[in-house]
């Protein structure tokens, strides 16, 4: 099994709002079409390029990274990676209460496909909760994130 962690700074720009880009920025519902995708897409594609001037302009490569989600920003990204930065993918479905994987079983394979440096998992906490309830709520969670993930490497 490989020892994880990451021990050095890292300053991750997060634009992997998938909910809220396209309902509070765009005033979109429902399915997209692939046009509206397109443009969400672009938007992104904005700040992409706003993170490689700060790049370029003086921020250090190794502590720079970014945080984008695949519907969007698959080609970020691929560009990313390319380009040597540390990129992190999300597992989640966006705009969900309780946390829901965005592909099901097969979070995996779609996270795989990129090899992302990280993955996030966002769980929300229910202040109305027992903590009992909410620890158990968060363990299971990610219990389950850990045990398909590994399968899915193979580990």
């Amino acid at each position: 099994m490989t020892t994880l962690g990451f021990d050095q700074p890292l300053y991750i720009l997060p634009f992997d709002h998938r909910g809220s880009f396209q309902k509070k920025m765009f005033g979109w519902d429902g399915v997209l079409t692939p046009e509206q995708t397109a443009q969400i897409a672009a938007a992104k594609r904005v700040i992409y390029d706003g993170f490689k001037a700060a790049v370029a302009a003086g921020v250090p490569k190794e502590k720079a990274g970014i945080l984008v989600d695949e519907q969007f920003g698959a080609a970020i990204l691929r560009d990313a990676a390319a380009d040597g930065y540390a990129i992190a993918s999300p597992a989640e479905k966006s705009g969900q209460d309780e946390f829901d994987f965005e592909y099901g079983e097969d979070f995996a394979e779609h996270i795989e496909a990129f090899h992302p440096t990280f993955c996030k998992v966002l769980v929300r906490y229910n202040p109305e909760s027992t903590r009992e309830a909410a620890v158990g709520e968060i363990a299971r969670r990610y219990r389950h994130f850990v045990d398909i993930f590994e399968r899915a490497r193979g580990d």
